[in-house]
């Protein structure tokens, strides 16, 4: 009888532990402007039953996200980089902010990582040019 208690109970911690556990790495996700783009990195770390990785951007501090692109899944403990080339399309903002969505494919309510916040500075001449590429893609 004690033996079966003991079974229940590691099974319930183990359960806990599992429901707890982050789908991305604490302190891993990032985002860095070169200038041009901005790299936004992340480290996942549980990914059972998770569909895909949306990112989102967020120009400035007002406003709403809107999603940038689904990220299809590597694997556990897998390093995701997303270089972010629109960006330079913003003319009024310098600061964007960027979270990380995940779906669940069970359909669970996403959980959301971040937001983290950056500043791009765009020379003038960079926003002319990506703006005259992007009509003619």
């Amino acid at each position: 009888m004690k033996t079966k208690a003991i079974l229940f109970f590691i099974a319930v911690v183990i359960s806990v532990a599992l429901a707890w556990a982050g789908q991305i790495r604490d302190g891993s996700l990032s985002a860095n402007s070169n200038g041009n783009n901005i790299t936004i990195r992340w480290m996942s770390e549980d990914e059972a039953g998770v569909a895909r990785f949306e990112i989102e951007r967020k120009s400035g501090v007002n406003g709403q996200f809107i999603s940038l692109a689904p990220v299809t899944l590597r694997g556990d403990n897998s390093v995701y980089e997303y270089v972010d080339d629109s960006a330079f399309r913003v003319f009024t903002e310098s600061i964007y902010q960027y979270q990380i969505k995940v779906i669940f494919a069970n359909g669970s309510a996403p959980v959301v990582y971040g937001p983290i916040t950056v500043r791009h500075d765009v020379s003038t001449v960079r926003r002319t040019w990506g703006s005259i590429k992007a009509m003619f893609r």
